[in-house]
């Protein structure tokens, strides 16, 4: 009888020092979230591509100055044409506290496109003077947002 109680007492005793122990311990810290080689190699090799967009937007300006309204729209969806699957493409490969803002910023520029668009359509210089340099703004705002280490502009 003595040794049933004896043994129950020291297994919940034992119990208890397990439980104490292993509150004591280190516990692992969480680590923030990083991007791992193969969402790098695509954020890389995507921004490659939106990198060059950026640059052909001085052709843009051009025909826009010539006031060159016809090609303004053909730029727009032919070399511009693929800007939104390459930037979605980086939006999901990036952490999701950027992956919010980039698509924000993305809505933004897609949304100044289409209006450039739309103002060559209708042969409006002054819209598409406001426009233009808030697409600009836009794209140099969405690149920054992009891992610099994978970035060579």
């Amino acid at each position: 009888m003595f040794v049933s109680r004896y043994r129950s007492v020291l297994v919940s005793v034992l119990a208890l020092m397990t439980i104490f122990l292993a509150s004591c311990g280190d516990r692992p810290t969480a680590q923030a979230p990083t991007y791992t080689p193969v969402a790098l190699e695509q954020i890389e090799f995507h921004t490659a591509r939106v990198s060059v967009m950026r640059e052909r937007m001085s052709e843009l300006e051009r025909l826009i100055q010539a006031k060159d309204w016809t090609n303004v729209e053909n730029f727009i969806h032919g070399p511009l044409g693929t800007l939104r699957q390459e930037i979605s493409s980086i939006n999901r490969n990036l952490l999701p506290e950027s992956q919010r803002q980039g698509r924000q910023i993305a809505r933004d520029l897609f949304r100044d496109l289409e209006e450039i668009s739309l103002a060559a359509k209708e042969r409006s210089f002054a819209q598409i003077a406001q426009n233009y340099p808030e697409s600009l703004a836009d794209f140099d705002e969405f690149l920054s947002l992009l891992p610099q280490a994978e970035t060579e502009r």
